[in-house]
């Protein structure tokens, strides 16, 4: 019984796959229709009904479509009705080509499809396939009508002046978002496909001329290099084109805002967009981006620095604050005030724990508390964060298993680490300080050092698509700093990036277009 089972399985994929490995359609038009018919059998949401062309109804075809991927108000008033209507006059010859594309005009899209492979995937991805008999060719009629998420302010991303709109699922719409900003010929859109099964389309955005030399055919090469069945998350994506897969820090980064991404094509980088993701990718990035917000340029440059400073601040106490407290109250007492030593020292009397492991358990349970606010429902979620900040919070103080400067501690940690604009630097930098305050307890300040000359090798030897990932640091680029650690005035920043723009570089005054 098993192994007829096996057989009849078999067979029917056998059947699928020499229906999918058809190039040409037949004359037959019941043989086209059962070759569609075999390549998506089982699917419940597969629609096909027979229709005959012209006011005589003398021609006969057949329609297929997918249930809830296409607008059948739509398919009705743009497709069906001028199809009934149409005068084909020589039905056998190549005028009844010309005369259907010509009375669905009103339908967008309309292409003559050659092979049953082609069709198949242009009904999976919200098309009309029609098949008319005796033609060796089918059309796609583009009747995209699925339900979306209209355009929104970014979530991730939020600003108190600047623009609203933020990126959507739908790659389209994404597209023009970045065309109403750049009406510009040179900006280009060039298509891929993505996984095996999922055939995933993503598309890469440059301005020519502009863009960084060879970066967007290292991008085609990374992206055709990708064998998988599918993509289903966009970090994934980011993995697998970065240059380091094994470090903690991106190589890129992504955003959810329209005009930051404008802003990276003007630069001379490119992004990768891919369909059902609200995000695009910006490539080459440096660790300079994770410090700069779409903010700063609707700001004035003075407040737009002073931000970027805090930013910087916030970043060094995220990663060394909790180390620094340990390493200089468990080795470095001389270091510290009389009068906040013995504070400090009344504070820890009598409790269990050393101050590495309370520090430690601190963190810890401070991660786990983020962890749990982002997972539950938004209002449940802030009252988790709430009952763990303040009631736990005092009740271990009142119980004397933590102290109180170390619980202070843990908050500023936590309040800092939120100025990092962009969130893959907020999560690299939080992991950070796990490594430094383990190397804080095991050496103290030496231990510290260590750690961060560690931290700094790694960053010099890494690459985002051949820009190094701490220019203009290193390699020192002085023109490059005027937007770095502070924004000088608008108008002193008559150059792009050198790293990224080195073939046309003046981006106020005069120049060529195409970079010459």
């Amino acid at each position: 019984m098993f192994k007829h089972i096996f057989r009849k399985n078999k067979s029917e994929s056998n059947k699928a796959a020499q229906a999918v490995q058809r190039e040409k359609f037949s004359k037959d038009l019941d043989e086209n229709i059962k070759c569609v018919q075999e390549v998506l059998a089982k699917c419940c949401d597969l629609e096909s009904r027979p229709i005959r062309i012209g006011r005589d109804r003398q021609i006969r075809a057949h329609i297929f479509f997918l249930d809830g991927m296409v607008d059948s108000g739509f398919m009705a008033a743009n497709v069906l009705k001028p199809l009934m209507l149409l005068d084909p006059g020589d039905t056998g010859g190549p005028k009844l080509d010309d005369e259907i594309l010509n009375s669905l005009l009103p339908a967008g899209t309309v292409d003559i499809v050659k092979s049953p492979n082609i069709l198949v995937s242009r009904i999976l991805s919200g098309s009309i396939a029609m098949i008319i008999e005796g033609r060796e060719s089918a059309f796609a009629i583009e009747a995209i009508g699925w339900q979306e998420r209209a355009v929104e302010e970014s979530q991730t991303e939020t600003v108190v002046k600047g623009a609203r709109s933020g990126f959507v699922e739908n790659i389209r719409v994404n597209r023009s978002l970045i065309r109403r900003m750049i009406r510009y010929p040179d900006l280009k859109f060039e298509r891929l496909n993505l996984g095996r099964i999922t055939n995933t389309e993503v598309n890469i955005a440059y301005i020519d001329g502009i863009v960084m030399e060879g970066l967007v055919e290292e991008i085609k090469r990374r992206i055709a290099k990708i064998d998988i069945d599918g993509v289903a998350n966009f970090g994934m994506l980011q993995e697998m084109i970065d240059d380091s897969t094994f470090s903690i820090f991106h190589q890129s980064y992504s955003t959810e805002r329209p005009d930051r991404a404008c802003s990276c094509l003007l630069e001379g980088r490119a992004l990768i967009l891919m369909d059902n993701f609200p995000f695009v990718v910006v490539v080459p990035s440096a660790i300079t981006h994770f410090f700069q917000s779409a903010e700063d340029y609707s700001s004035k440059y003075v407040v737009a620095s002073f931000d970027r400073l805090l930013r910087f601040v916030g970043l060094n106490i995220t990663v060394l604050l909790p180390g620094l407290y340990v390493a200089i109250f468990s080795y470095h007492h001389e270091m510290i005030p009389t009068e906040l030593l013995k504070s400090i020292s009344q504070a820890r009397e009598q409790l269990p724990f050393p101050i590495f492991l309370e520090m430690l358990v601190l963190e810890l349970s401070l991660e786990v508390l983020r962890e749990a606010g982002v997972r539950l429902p938004r209002p449940v979620g802030q009252a988790v964060s709430i009952v763990g900040a303040l009631v736990i919070g005092q009740a271990a103080v009142a119980a004397r298993l933590v102290s109180p400067p170390s619980i202070i501690i843990v908050a500023l940690t936590a309040i800092a680490s939120f100025t990092i604009p962009i969130p893959e630097g907020s999560d690299a930098h939080r992991l950070l300080r796990f490594p430094v305050l383990l190397a804080a307890g095991a050496f103290g300040l030496p231990g510290i050092i260590t750690a961060w000359l560690m931290l700094l090798v790694h960053l010099a030897g890494m690459r985002s698509f051949g820009v190094p990932y701490l220019s203009p640091i290193s390699p020192f680029f002085l023109s490059d700093w005027k937007d770095f650690l502070v924004r000088v005035p608008s108008s002193f920043m008559k150059k792009r990036p050198i790293q990224t723009a080195k073939t046309n570089i003046r981006r106020q005054g005069s120049w060529k277009r195409g970079g010459k």
